[in-house]
């Protein structure tokens, strides 16, 4: 093989090998662009998804603030209803136990009379009603004490979840405490872009010193120290 063909040859591979490398600097630029564009696109969305999430956690946790509050008010209430309950169960139980006893007068005998005989079914019948009602409001007050322990139960529910929502609304704040997510995003473009670049002035020098060979140009090579 003569010394001119080899030199063809090898500058035939140095052109070749650049074209190669600019299509392939080319490729990855394309993709690239594309993938850093997508990133920077899913990091813009999560940022408006973020700012959306928090902007609704707090009227949400307030809510339910709200009704724990309102839970821890109505146990009040209920607390209040019971004993109320419980001391008219109470009075109405003392007062069947009166009604008893006045019912018994009427066997009282004064005389060969029973002056208080005719009014002993009425006693009769208000110690019965009067001890039915009282049987009522104590499992009025049994009841309402239940409730309480139930209220008091849903409050504290409540209150946590509040808790735990603004807890979330801490986490997500800080999630985004870094700055701006496309600074870092530009930042790496500019480096791989610059990347290929150099890559490309390879390509590019791979190819004109296959023309040169080509050509069977010398090719001088300054040294300047």
């Amino acid at each position: 093989m003569t010394a001119a063909r080899r030199r063809r040859r090898i500058g035939t591979g140095l052109v070749a090998f650049g074209v190669a490398g600019l299509g392939l600097v080319l490729a990855a630029a394309v993709l690239v662009l594309a993938s850093l564009g997508a990133i920077g696109d899913a990091a813009s969305g999560f940022e408006r998804q973020r700012t959306e999430l928090l902007s609704m956690v707090e009227p949400a946790a307030s809510a339910l603030s709200d009704a724990a509050d309102s839970a821890t008010h109505a146990g009040a209430s209920l607390t209040e209803a019971s004993d109320a309950s419980r001391r008219a169960a109470d009075l109405t139980s003392r007062l069947a136990g009166s009604m008893d006893a006045l019912a018994g007068l009427g066997s009282v005998d004064i005389l060969g009379t029973r002056p208080f005989a005719g009014v002993t079914s009425q006693f009769t019948d208000v110690a019965a009603q009067s001890r039915a009602l009282s049987a009522d409001l104590a499992s009025t007050a049994a009841a309402l004490t239940t409730n309480v322990a139930d209220s008091q139960s849903v409050a504290a529910d409540l209150q946590s979840l509040a808790d735990r929502l603004r807890q979330l609304e801490s986490t997500v704040e800080a999630s985004g405490g870094g700055g701006s997510s496309t600074l870092p995003i530009a930042a790496a473009e500019i480096v791989l872009l610059g990347l290929l670049a150099w890559f490309s002035l390879v390509a590019i020098g791979a190819i004109w010193l296959g023309l040169q060979i080509i050509r069977n140009r010398k090719i001088a090579i300054t040294w300047q120290g």
